[in-house]
Formats: C-alpha cells, structure tokens, sequence
C-alpha cells in the first residue's frame, strides 16, 4: 500500500496527514548530472515533470531524490516546485520554512488537483505529468510509465531554440491546439542543510527549483516565436507552452546557453 504526506486546505485551517516513512537525502554528486542545454535544432518537445514537494515534508525526500535521475533524461523537463503549506507544520523539532517555498506554487499545485482530481486537497509529493496526468512524486515507475503515455501522443509541437547575450529566442513550431507560453527560471542544483521540522538534521541535494514563473504570450496553432531574457547567473530556465486554464503542456524546452 503506497502512503503519501496529504494536505486539506479548508476554512477550517489546515489538516496535515503523514503516513510515509521518511527517507534520508541522497548525498551523491547531483550536479554531476545537470548539462547545459546548448543551442539545439527543433525537435519533439520533451515530458514536462513538474514535481510538487516541501523541505518540510518528511515524505518528500524520496522524491527530492527522484527528481536528479528525471532531470537527467534528454526527454524530460523536471522542476521542482516547493509549495508553502508545509511551512506552517509545528513537529517536536520545531518549525522549518523552506526557503524555496511560494504561494503561487501551491496555487498551481491546487488547479493541477481540481482538474485532474477533482478535488481542492493537495498532497506532497506529487508529480504532474505535462499537464495531464498526477501520480505519487515517489512512485518512479509510475511517473516513467506517464512519462512514456505523454511521449507517445501526436500534435506535440516541436520547438527550436538558440541563444546569444541579449537573451533566448524559441521557436515554437505547429500543434493542435497551440496555448499560452510561460517562462520558467529554475536554480540549477542547491544544497539545504535542514536543521529544524521533520527533516531535522537531514541535507536536501536538489536540482531544478523553480524560482519565478511569468507569461511570455500566446502561441497559436501554426506556431509562433517569442523571445525572453536570459536567466540569472546560476539559474536555468525553460519554456512551457500550455493550453487554456492550465491544461494539457503541448511544447517545452530548456532555454539553450548562449556561444
């Protein structure tokens, strides 16, 4: 039977479920495992993993380990979005708020499981799967069995992208649908020694974090380019194009490194 750290938000406040046995951060080289995306030619967008967790969730080490070895797929877009719930959890070891956490994130998260699951509770962790599916942020073959559904629908849009010192340009090429494009800024890899909450006394290795999120335009079914800012030293970013309401992601790419 699998268990998950499960979260209600209510008019009531919020009720936090842990039943997953914690398990300790991986202290393997991680950012080994991070390449630079240089400038590429268009090619089939790849699955876009969106993994929603907290440094103050115990059940959400595992996942937080997972998340390197989806980053590390030529075929896979992975981010880490900290949500900020968590933060408000009491334990015997005090309270810990993870710095990378956001309401707007927890936002996402809960339109994610009002469409998908039709519910307004969330949990952590969980994995959302190019807009379309969710499953368990710890089950790796669940989230590689979605990973590989998502792979093989048609329509998805091939983008192109290059890079130089003014910025990123993409160029996003015919879908079905089209849909709007967001921006995502991400911090490469960091290392969060946890000294308070569930996690005390564990060390978070993390890549992917998402840092900001903004909107870029539309792109419309015959496709369209747009053109966005580089990221910061250190920083990451990637484009994701989804359809209306936050629906299905029809093309994602890494932005390239500038020559």
């Amino acid at each position: 039977m699998k268990c998950f750290g499960r979260f209600i938000l209510g008019l009531a406040g919020v009720l936090v479920s842990l039943t997953m046995s914690a398990a300790s951060a991986d202290d393997a080289a991680i950012a080994a495992r991070q390449t630079d995306n240089a400038a590429a030619p268009a090619t089939k967008s790849p699955v876009v993993v969106e993994m929603f967790l907290s440094q103050a969730c115990s059940s959400c080490a595992p996942a937080a380990k997972l998340l390197p070895d989806l980053a590390a797929r030529k075929d896979v877009i992975a981010l880490s979005w900290h949500v900020d719930y968590w933060n408000l959890l009491n334990t015997k070891n005090g309270r810990w708020a993870d710095p990378w956490a956001d309401p707007a994130y927890t936002k996402r998260q809960k339109s994610y499981n009002l469409a998908l699951r039709n519910r307004s509770s969330v949990y952590t962790p969980q994995a959302v799967i190019d807009g379309s599916a969710e499953a368990v942020g710890s089950s790796g073959d669940k989230i590689r069995t979605l990973i590989n559904e998502a792979a093989s629908r048609k329509n998805r849009a091939e983008v192109e992208t290059s890079a130089n010192d003014n910025g990123v340009l993409f160029r996003v090429g015919r879908s079905d649908s089209g849909g709007n494009a967001f921006l995502v800024t991400f911090k490469k890899h960091a290392t969060t020694p946890i000294p308070r909450g569930e996690n005390a006394g564990r060390t978070f290795e993390e890549v992917n974090i998402v840092t900001g999120l903004r909107p870029l335009g539309v792109i419309l079914k015959r496709g369209s380019e747009l053109t966005a800012e580089p990221p910061a030293a250190g920083e990451g970013c990637a484009l994701i194009v989804q359809e209306p309401k936050q629906a299905r992601i029809v093309a994602a790419a890494y932005c390239p490194t500038s020559s």
